[in-house]
């Protein structure tokens, strides 16, 4: 499994984790809660899928300079990304809050479930 199938399994994982939160919501609350785990899991997998595409533009081969700015790049626009989507449904959506954060970090935490699917990946990385 190489990097980029990791980043799809990592990925594939939040979107299930958000479904999973989404549909919790929807059976202990309404559906505007469903709808806020919806957006904040979406938060979450959107700005994974941008700091992979960011990573994964640099060509293998290339400088570490290229590679590590590619990196610090797409982990600032990563973050400010997340900081403008949040501000943008906190504004103008009506949305849950409660449900909106329990689905961005259990999204975040698909990193964590996806280290036993991805184990072999990341040891023969290194």
């Amino acid at each position: 499994m190489g990097a980029k199938q990791v980043t799809r399994t990592i990925i594939a994982i939040q979107l299930l984790v958000t479904l999973l939160i989404a549909a919790i919501s929807l059976t202990l609350s309404d559906h505007r809660a469903a709808y806020s785990a919806v957006i904040g899991g979406g938060i979450s997998t959107l700005v994974t899928f941008y700091f992979a595409s960011k990573v994964f533009s640099v060509r293998i081969g290339s400088p570490a300079a290229k590679v590590a700015r590619a990196f610090y790049i797409g982990e600032v626009v990563k973050l400010l990304l997340t900081v403008l989507l949040f501000s943008a449904a906190l504004l103008w959506l009506p949305i849950v809050p409660l449900p909106l954060l329990v689905a961005y970090i259990a999204a975040l935490m698909a990193y964590w479930l996806a280290l036993p699917f991805t184990f072999n990946a990341s040891v023969r990385t290194l």
